[in-house]
């Protein structure tokens, strides 16, 4: 064969092939769309659907009456004027919810607006009332709603559609609602309120005017859907609707309140600083006027104490000059009992009788010496018993006053409420004892005693024997000798009583130089301490005065700051 033909051969060949393949692929397509075709028609169904379901997302938060409140804080994005906000719907505060109290008071504590949503079928309670108060904490505002219910049937003539607060008692509601809520919110806190119809402005809002269909979710459809369709048919479009339902003044409310919300934020501050120190001021006037309440209680026990201080120092001059006096007579009637012996015993010899007599005013003067110092620190020990007696009763008197506050002096003061164990002994009572003691000493053997006892020792040691001696001359040739001795004891006795007369006139002297010295010491110690003490307890009524002003005038200057504004203050 020439080449020609193979060449035509092999053409009509591959001509054959490219048949046979071509009829191949067309029985895959048919089979390849008998398979496809239905599930790619279903998808397209499906697709449309959604398509046609895609805006339907409106009911799905509205209750379905399964649950009579929220249990719980559910946020929810308000998008306005290009600014997000949130709306918390928050658990009911009515009956008993203590389980949620601690929800409630977390969105309040982030609100600026609590909207309080209540019904035509009920007035709220004061006790509701003060709940809320007491959630609201710093300055939020309340903004009273009532719920109108009612369903398409309530508005089927025309009169029934002209004004929702006519329906149903919202007027009435709305006035009980207010009536309960200002006395006990106040005017400041809260707003006016409004009626809306919740369920005829969800209707007139659920629905897309460029697909012309409702955007109530579809498994809404058997009781939403349905209560938009009856009041569809009752009014004579959505904006009549829209309109007869209020809603417009809902979202007015909250416009206002989104218009001045950064001014809103900066003033509830300055309230939740105001109401802070209104706190503290209540907390200082209180402490302030228990304090004066105190120290006027305090008053009549430091007067006791000072009165008493003034007792104990007359009973120890008392004591004095009674022991004294004592003192003084017992030892010239002993000596004028010896001074009887020894001029009976040595009558005629006027030096034996003279330097007995002086040998038995030592013997004596040191004897009285001795009890009269003790008398003096048995005196001195009672005053500082007195004393400490006084001062542990003023202690005491200030505990059943019911004075709680712990003032501490530093050692020198001598005074710290901090122990039991230290009261009066800080007081520097035993120094003083010391110094009584002291002065008595002083006052015995340098000044008091020993001053009597020259006129004394004059009077026996100088004048006894010669006296004597110069009676014997002049009666001794007309009297017999015991008329004699009896003579001459009688002009020894009446130096003595004279004697006596002088040493019992200076006991007052004596007694008055040592109280004049108990007092110097008492005013320069014990009842100054006393003194600054009380003086001390007076302190805290000049810190809580000028707390009290301070706070005062910084309260002022923050209430006479224009709204949301903040200033600087002069504390």
């Amino acid at each position: 064969m020439s080449d020609a033909f193979y060449i035509a051969e092999d053409s009509a060949a591959r001509l054959e092939n490219t048949t046979l393949n071509d009829l191949k692929s067309t029985i895959n397509i048919h089979q390849l769309l008998d398979q496809s075709l239905p599930r790619l028609i279903q998808s397209i169904i499906e697709t449309e659907k959604l398509k046609a379901t895609a805006t339907r997302v409106d009911g799905l938060i509205i209750g379905t009456g399964e649950s009579d409140f929220t249990k719980g804080n559910t946020h929810y994005t308000l998008h306005i004027d290009d600014r997000d906000f949130q709306l918390i719907d928050v658990p009911g505060i009515e009956g008993n919810e203590a389980r949620y109290v601690h929800l409630v008071k977390e969105a309040i504590a982030q609100a600026h607006m609590v909207v309080y949503v209540n019904g035509t079928n009920k007035k709220p309670e004061t006790a509701t009332a003060e709940k809320i108060k007491s959630y609201l904490e710093y300055g939020t505002q309340v903004y009273p709603l009532v719920n109108v219910r009612g369903f398409s049937e309530a508005y089927e003539f025309e009169e029934d559609r002209s004004d929702l607060t006519r329906q149903g008692g919202a007027d009435d509601a709305l006035r009980q609602t207010i009536d309960v809520l200002a006395p006990v919110l106040g005017k400041e806190v809260l707003q006016n309120g409004h009626c809306v119809q919740g369920l005829l402005a969800f209707s007139a809002l659920a629905y897309d005017d460029s697909t012309q269909s409702t955007t109530i979710h579809t498994s809404r459809e058997h009781n939403l859907a349905i209560s938009q369709q009856e009041f569809s048919d009752v009014f004579s479009d959505r904006q009549e609707m829209r309109k007869f339902s209020q809603i417009d003044y809902v979202a007015q409310t909250i416009r206002n309140k989104v218009a001045t919300f950064r001014e809103d934020i900066v003033e509830s501050n300055k309230g939740k600083v105001r109401e802070t120190l209104g706190q503290y001021l209540t907390v200082l006037e209180t402490q302030l006027a228990g304090h004066r309440s105190f120290l006027k209680g305090t008053e009549p026990e430091f007067d006791k104490c000072r009165v008493a201080f003034t007792k104990a120092i007359a009973e120890f001059e008392r004591r004095i000059v009674n022991n004294r006096r004592n003192r003084w007579n017992t030892f010239f009637n002993e000596l004028a009992e010896d001074s009887d012996n020894i001029v009976e015993d040595d009558f005629g010899d006027s030096d034996a009788i003279s330097q007995r007599i002086q040998r038995e005013f030592k013997k004596r003067r040191i004897i009285v010496e001795e009890q009269m110092l003790k008398d003096t620190e048995n005196a001195v020990e009672v005053l500082q018993q007195l004393m400490l007696q006084a001062v542990e009763r003023l202690l005491e008197d200030i505990k059943h006053v019911d004075f709680q506050q712990r003032v501490s002096f530093d050692r020198s003061g001598g005074i710290d409420f901090s122990s039991d164990m230290a009261l009066g002994y800080d007081l520097g009572l035993g120094d003083f004892g010391s110094m009584a003691f002291k002065i008595g000493t002083y006052a015995m053997t340098g000044g008091t005693i020993g001053s009597a006892f020259p006129v004394i020792g004059t009077a026996i040691g100088a004048i006894a024997g010669a006296l004597v001696g110069a009676l014997m001359t002049a009666i001794g040739f007309f009297t017999s000798k015991s008329s004699k001795i009896r003579k001459a004891q009688g002009k020894v006795r009446d130096k003595l009583e004279g004697a006596r007369e002088k040493a019992l006139d200076g006991v007052s002297d004596e007694a008055c130089k040592l109280v004049t010295a108990i007092n110097n010491e008492l005013q320069s110690g014990l009842l100054t301490k006393v003194n600054n003490m009380q003086s001390a307890l007076q302190q805290p009524i000049t810190i809580f005065e000028t707390q009290i002003a301070r706070i005062t005038r910084l309260k002022n200057q923050l209430e006479k700051m224009p709204y949301g504004t903040i200033q600087t203050v002069q504390y």
